[in-house]
């Protein structure tokens, strides 16, 4: 198993899912090691979805998941206030599409935070040629972060991406990630 495989797969081994809302969809993935979540649910258990994340106060990024024109479809969006947010979002007609919704979410994700792993969920979404990306509002500017916080939310995205496989998205892989094309690229110069 190549190394970085194998390192992929014992983050995996930090993951614990819970079910919060018996009889409901909801489902947490939650990394022992960090402070991320990823809580995921039917489109139709938004507002248990909502009120889960409005208890919490988490900002984050979101997957809204489905299916068009026989193709899968992903709509990427972010916010701090992701419980009133996400509810926007129902009454959009353009999103008749959306099966189920993911969303990636900590306590620390601030508004520069979450904007740039929009951006790199997006790369990662944009760059898979099986998806669809549906477009929301254009890139945001005016949030610079450090060169310390972007390598840091580079790992929430890896980690990130490791809880919505666990949570039932298998349509993007930890490899994707640019962690995880860099790690790759220092692993091949290494040989």
């Amino acid at each position: 198993m190549p190394v970085l495989a194998r390192l992929l797969h014992y983050f995996r081994l930090a993951i614990a899912i819970g079910f919060p809302v018996p009889g409901t969809s909801l489902r947490v993935a939650s990394d022992s090691l960090t402070d991320l979540k990823v809580i995921a649910g039917d489109w139709a258990d938004l507002p248990r979805l909502q009120a889960w994340i409005a208890e919490r106060r988490y900002g984050g990024v979101y997957l809204l998941v489905g299916r068009r024109n026989g193709r899968v479809r992903v709509r990427i969006g972010e916010g701090v206030k992701l419980w009133t947010r996400l509810g926007d979002h129902k009454a959009d007609p353009q999103l008749d599409f959306v099966e189920e919704v993911y969303v990636l979410v900590s306590p620390s994700f601030h508004k520069g935070a979450t904007v740039y792993l929009q951006e790199q969920l997006s790369e990662i979404v944009q760059a898979e040629p099986a998806l669809d990306s549906h477009k929301g509002c254009g890139p945001l500017t005016g949030f610079p972060l450090g060169d310390a916080d972007r390598k840091s939310l580079d790992l929430a995205v890896l980690l990130g991406l490791n809880l919505f496989h666990a949570a039932g998205l298998r349509i993007l892989q930890p490899s994707q990630s640019r962690l995880a094309r860099q790690v790759a690229a220092l692993l091949a110069e290494a040989a």
